[in-house]
């Protein structure tokens, strides 16, 4: 597609990139709602409990979970405006990757048998993903 306007020049080009970075930063700083940190929590725990059921009924539900978590979350974005928004806040976000890690975990342990793991692994998920969330909510409330 062609453009008919004048070309701008650098100046008003680095000026537009810049209010994009300042507006893209301004919904990834966006704070979330209180009841979708303990909803996230709360499901990422009962995800790293559900290895301990039998293999085909523990593995059908733990994707219908991780399905219904990813829609729960694009649900709550599109209500704050942002549904694709990831959070800038570097602790969260490494939280977050803590609790995938502990979650991975906890499906290996119970291939493995490890039923006392998966339950320290399933800790591990919410406790990480708490401690993040408080993170995340005390830095985006400021």
């Amino acid at each position: 597609m062609e453009t008919n306007g004048p070309l701008p020049d650098g100046n008003r080009a680095s000026a537009d990139l810049s209010a994009a970075r300042n507006a893209q930063d301004a919904i990834r700083s966006l704070g979330w709602p209180w009841w979708l940190y303990a909803a996230n929590g709360v499901l990422l725990g009962a995800a790293a409990i559900l290895p301990l059921l039998d293999s085909p009924t523990g593995s059908g539900l733990l994707a219908v979970l991780v399905m219904g978590l990813c829609f729960f979350n694009y649900w709550a974005g599109s209500r704050m405006g942002a549904p694709f928004a990831v959070p800038r806040i570097r602790a969260f976000l490494a939280a977050v990757v803590l609790s995938g890690v502990f979650l991975t975990a906890s499906i290996v342990a119970a291939e493995m048998g490890l039923t006392r793991m998966v339950l320290f692994c399933a800790a591990g998920t919410v406790a990480s993903y708490a401690v993040g969330s408080i993170v995340h909510y005390r830095v985006t409330r400021r």
